[in-house]
């Protein structure tokens, strides 16, 4: 039995750079979705050794609350289907924003 089967959780969207990445979770209970965001990053510690962070945001029940600051400059490797069109039309809304590249979002690149 898959994860996602015991919790309810599904996995909506996952996206990242060099250092580090995050991914998007869902929940859908009682008729109301939640969203929140786990992820690792790169960092150094007292001794400038490489360290990884893990890390994860509060709910919230909007999805684009849920995205990581300047999410549209990520690689998106992942977006569940029922979440593609929602996150494709909030990424739209950033053309004319440097750093921009259409390129970088990709709900056929299904990699989980």
């Amino acid at each position: 039995m898959k994860n996602e089967e015991l919790t309810g959780q599904r996995k909506i969207a996952r996206m990242g750079a060099e250092g580090g990445g995050s991914t998007i979770y869902g929940k859908h209970t009682d008729g109301v979705w939640v969203f929140w965001r786990e992820g690792t990053s790169m960092a150094f510690d007292d001794n400038d050794d490489e360290i990884t962070r893990h890390w994860s945001t509060d709910p919230t029940p909007n999805l684009l609350d849920a995205l990581p600051n300047r999410w549209w400059r990520l690689y998106t490797t992942y977006v569940h289907p029922d979440f593609v069109e929602q996150l494709r039309q909030a990424f739209d809304q950033y053309r004319d924003q440097p750093g921009w590249d259409a390129s970088r979002f990709d709900p056929t690149f299904r990699r989980s």
